[in-house]
């Protein structure tokens, strides 16, 4: 069974350094997700500290969405 850890997505920050915001890194984490069996998601997905929780969720949510579909 292959484990795919990853953290620090800080997803929703609203500087824009979160770093699935390039389709690159999209892409990548994709086809790694595609091989796994399982993620582990280690703390820090959602940023919350600099600005409203709903803005951060709704930025985040596409992202969710397609680590959802890639596994």
């Amino acid at each position: 069974m292959r484990t795919l850890v990853i953290s620090d997505l800080h997803l929703g920050a609203r500087t824009g350094a979160d770093v699935l915001r390039d389709d690159h890194a999209i892409a990548r984490l994709s086809s790694e997700l595609a091989r796994s069996d399982r993620l582990v998601l280690l703390g820090d997905l959602i940023e919350l500290r600099h600005g409203p929780s709903a803005g951060a969720l709704a930025a985040a949510a596409p992202v969710l969405a397609r680590i959802g579909a890639a596994l």
